[in-house]
């Protein structure tokens, strides 16, 4: 827009003109171009930032999860564990009780123990290996746990039927059976937990006698 001021030579009335200011209109839609351009700027500076938040969330959010599964799953493998090594400890305990049983009836015949209670330590050995085979995760540890029970039954029909009564050569002949039997379930019950550690003595034939007390 242009203003224009006329202007009279003192004397003349001739008048002359002359612009005091202009503005030019052209540049009106330039500026709206810019506030525009500025404010789709700053719009996609905002939806770039909010989607990198978002990603970055969901990222931690996905990690988060990870890693309480897997905080789950240990925790599931430790009360595995404790179960399978209570369980095999305790069909241990009782299948040695057994087998020490055996071997002072067959040395001392006449002594407190009679087939009664061996037949007693036999059933308290096959009550504990029912967690065993609820608990077992691998076909070795499973077969072992047959074997013995196997050695237990076998031991307790040969001491039942003898007819010259227990004898020393009787018990050289079960703790073989007896012996391995058990040694075998050690090894496999450590090599099915492994986190067990711990030194397994080689297999003696050289017969045990029990205490004199």
């Amino acid at each position: 827009m242009t203003v224009g001021v006329s202007v009279f030579w003192h004397g003349s009335g001739i008048p002359m003109s002359r612009t005091r200011g202009t503005t030019n209109c052209s540049t009106l839609p330039s500026m709206g171009s810019q506030v525009w351009i500025g404010a789709a700027t700053t719009l996609l500076g905002v939806v770039l930032g909010g989607g990198a938040s978002f990603t970055l969330s969901r990222q931690q959010m996905k990690d988060a999860r990870a890693q309480r599964a897997e905080e789950a799953a240990r925790e599931r493998d430790k009360r595995s564990e404790d179960r399978r090594i209570e369980a095999y400890s305790a069909f241990l305990t009782r299948a040695r009780s057994f087998r020490n049983a055996v071997m002072s009836y067959c040395y001392r015949p006449q002594g407190k123990l009679t087939l009664d209670v061996l037949d007693d330590l036999m059933r308290d050995a096959d009550d504990a290996s029912a967690l065993v085979f609820l608990v077992v995760e691998t076909d070795e540890m499973y077969d072992a746990c047959r074997v013995v029970l196997s050695a237990i039954d076998d031991a307790l029909n040969r001491v039942q039927n003898i007819d010259s009564g227990p004898t020393e050569d009787l018990w050289r002949d079960l703790r073989t059976g007896l012996g391995r039997a058990l040694r075998n379930f050690q090894i496999a019950a450590r090599e099915e937990l492994g986190a067990v550690s711990g030194v397994i003595q080689p297999w003696s034939e050289r017969p045990r006698r029990p205490d004199a007390n």
